[in-house]
């Protein structure tokens, strides 16, 4: 079984095709990453420059190898549902997903977990729940 094939099976993670600049993209919802992440080939096709970090840092995959990050793409339109939102990506290469959304961009979507059924409720406030 591959890695995608692995963490789609898995009960605890949420996976979805989002719009990302007005590319969809195969999107791992990640409740347990501080920030979020995009694969140098989708970014490629946003059509922005990213940011040079002024350091690079290094983030720890699950497995416990290391990664070093050099780029952002900055204001990232991420479109759920019909409903704009945006968010800073980081360039990171992986191949399983092409986004993975993290806990910076569930916060500004005022997000809602339910584990059991493995759906968001992005629950912004004056605002139809985009589920």
């Amino acid at each position: 079984m591959s890695g995608r094939q692995t963490v789609e099976a898995s009960p605890d993670v949420v996976t979805d095709i989002l719009t990302v600049q007005s590319h969809d993209v195969y999107a791992l919802i990640d409740p347990g990453s501080t920030l979020s992440y995009v694969t140098p080939f989708v970014a490629m096709e946003f059509g922005i420059e990213p940011y040079q970090l002024h350091e690079l840092f290094s983030m720890s995959t699950p497995v416990g190898e290391s990664i070093m990050a050099a780029r952002v793409y900055r204001g990232c339109v991420v479109m759920v549902r019909g409903r704009d939102t945006m968010d800073d990506l980081i360039e990171l290469g992986m191949v399983d997903f092409d986004v993975i959304m993290g806990m910076d961009w569930l916060y500004s979507c005022f997000a809602k977990l339910d584990c059991r059924t493995r759906t968001i409720r992005l629950e912004f406030p004056n605002e139809r729940v985009v589920e």
